[in-house]
């Protein structure tokens, strides 16, 4: 077995357990002996190079030393670090913080039937495309939003789209409601952000087709 170590701090603990190195180190070789049933590592540390054998049983473990670098901590759309296992918890709570600025916001149905009709999880794929777009952020944003049943299920998977027109969101593209989301696909849920964003109104980009009608009962 080779083993050349840096100093007292560099060893490295073999056997059955996990490898260990107490600093950042990046792998130049890993190569499997397998006569002799051992992984021969060559790694560098302090711009120098290193050499070890370790048994190949321990190799998941050995490879976790390319892992071995500073975690860099998670920040929010909002610019704010955030609490470790959330998405976008702020580790500076502030329950005055205003909310973030949205042009309009998007309501995707989510609950049983739409949900179904939908297959795939549509608000975490729209809000993939938005970021793609640049309109997550900024005066431009689209905000989506999950919601439980509409009462509207005939009409599945239900959305509808709320301008803020106290910001600068367009009245013409207020309190719309459409049906059959979940056959969209993403360009035109492209084509509709863009429009949005241009404050083009939807009614003359969609089809009649695309609206949910709306009617006062007697």
């Amino acid at each position: 077995m080779c083993a050349y170590y840096e100093n007292e701090t560099d060893k490295i603990k073999q056997g059955d357990e996990a490898l260990y190195l107490n600093r950042p180190i990046v792998i130049k070789e890993a190569k499997h002996i397998k006569e002799r049933k051992m992984m021969r590592i060559v790694y560098e540390a302090n711009e120098r190079e290193i050499c070890l054998e370790v048994p190949y049983k321990t190799v998941i473990q050995a490879m976790c030393l390319t892992q071995r670098t500073e975690k860099k901590p998670k920040i929010n759309e909002m610019g704010q670090e955030v609490v470790e296992g959330f998405m976008c918890k702020p580790k500076d709570f502030d329950a005055n913080r205003p909310i973030m600025h949205f042009k309009y916001q998007i309501y995707i149905c989510d609950d049983e039937r739409c949900a179904k009709a939908g297959k795939t999880d549509k608000a975490k794929e729209l809000r993939e495309l938005l970021k793609e777009m640049g309109l997550n952020l900024g005066k431009e944003r689209i905000k989506i939003s999950r919601t439980g049943c509409f009462g509207a299920c005939r009409f599945r998977q239900v959305a509808q789209c709320v301008a803020n027109t106290q910001a600068n969101g367009d009245v013409s593209n207020n309190a719309l409601w459409f049906r059959h989301t979940h056959q969209w696909n993403t360009q035109k849920w492209r084509e509709v952000f863009t429009a949005l964003k241009e404050d083009t109104p939807l009614n003359t980009l969609l089809e009649e087709d695309a609206f949910i009608p709306m009617k006062v009962y007697e």
